[in-house]
């Protein structure tokens, strides 16, 4: 692993989650949401910890996902790591603003100090259309 940087060169291995929100098979437990945003960042976080090179998260609106919002979630892991590549998997290109998505992850790309990789996409479910407009 290299320090400092990171580079797009090789091979990288890391963690990508969609942010669902599931019921523990061992106790029936489910998360609220926050314990599962929280658990996102712990994930993030132990990424780096053992050495893997990349967290991804993918952009969701609808139940049972929480990371509506990743450049917010990624500038939040971004300020508690210093290596790891951070990246959406995908950025939704189908309900966002092609603007504002360029503003919110060239912001974020200064913050991370040019760790941020964004993936965009237009997959989305039928039902979230409408609240986009």
């Amino acid at each position: 692993m290299s320090q400092g940087k990171p580079t797009a060169v090789g091979t990288q291995f890391g963690i990508f989650s969609v942010g669902d929100v599931t019921t523990d098979p061992t106790t029936g437990r489910t998360p609220t949401e926050g314990e599962r945003i929280k658990a996102m960042v712990a994930i993030a976080q132990k990424a780096e910890e053992v050495g893997l090179d990349v967290f991804a998260t993918g952009e969701h609106h609808n139940p049972p996902f929480v990371p509506s919002s990743p450049t917010t979630m990624l500038g939040y892991i971004a300020a508690r790591t210093e290596r790891l590549i951070l990246s959406t998997s995908t950025t939704l290109i189908t309900t966002n603003d092609p603007v504002k998505i360029a503003e919110d992850f060239a912001m974020l790309q200064h913050l991370a100090d040019g760790r941020v990789d964004l993936m965009m996409g237009r997959g989305n479910t039928g039902p979230v259309y409408p609240w986009f407009g």
